[in-house]
């Protein structure tokens, strides 16, 4: 059985919207890369929701707090 490609790719960086959607914006393999992803999105669009997960553990959130 073949690897799947995405085996590695540990990380998701997320934004999230109030319908309680989301879009996966990067899939990266270390918490570095997601890390560098997670801070050019909140650059850009400071005021939107964005998350880094890995599988279902929130490992961090714009902006902090609840919502």
């Amino acid at each position: 059985m073949a690897d799947h490609w995405l085996h590695g790719f540990n990380y998701n960086v997320e934004e999230w919207f109030e319908s309680d959607r989301y879009e996966t914006l990067a899939i990266c393999r270390t918490l570095m890369l997601a890390r560098a992803a997670f801070k050019a999105t909140i650059a850009e669009k400071p005021d939107s929701r964005f998350v880094i997960r890995m599988r279902t553990r929130l490992v961090k959130r714009h902006p902090e707090g609840d919502w």
